[in-house]
């Protein structure tokens, strides 16, 4: 991948999620922290698109490294997780995959159809599976938590 296209993504996955944080109403250490989430999103996608060919790969690991910050994050300013998770994170939605997918299915190929859908949904296997799998795990730690405060009552 070329610096050009490296800084392309990078300025591109911070505007959006600027945009995107400000469409939720986020305020501004949120919205700042949101870019920064997303901007890290952006970097390790880009070191995982050079590691390897594979969508799902490409796409799970930096939304597990999302979730983790958002989850940090989310306890760092008392604030909800999601809303950090969804700004962080929408770099990474397939939206010129699911265009093409859509535009084929309307303009009857069914061979590019069929491809560019497997490609999305293998992008969105791997953003769904990341998230998961922290909020399972962060999930399983608060419930351990919340156990053993009452136990010890």
């Amino acid at each position: 991948m070329e610096l050009k296209e490296i800084f392309t993504l990078l300025i591109s996955g911070v505007i959006g999620t600027v945009g995107f944080s400000i469409l939720f109403k986020s305020n501004k250490s949120r919205v700042f922290s949101c870019a920064v989430g997303g901007a890290l999103v952006i970097l390790i996608y880009i070191g995982c698109v050079n590691v390897s060919d594979n969508l799902f790969f490409q796409n799970f690991v930096p939304s597990l490294f999302a979730t983790v910050y958002a989850e940090i994050m989310a306890r760092v300013m008392k604030a909800p997780t999601t809303p950090i998770l969804a700004c962080s994170i929408i770099a990474l939605i397939p939206g010129y995959r699911l265009y093409y997918t859509t535009y084929y299915f309307v303009t009857s190929n069914m061979d590019a159809f069929d491809r560019e859908l497997m490609a999305m949904l293998q992008v969105a296997a791997g953003i769904c599976v990341g998230i998961t799998c922290i909020s399972v795990i962060v999930n399983e730690i608060n419930r351990h938590k919340f156990k053993q405060i009452f136990e010890n009552r």
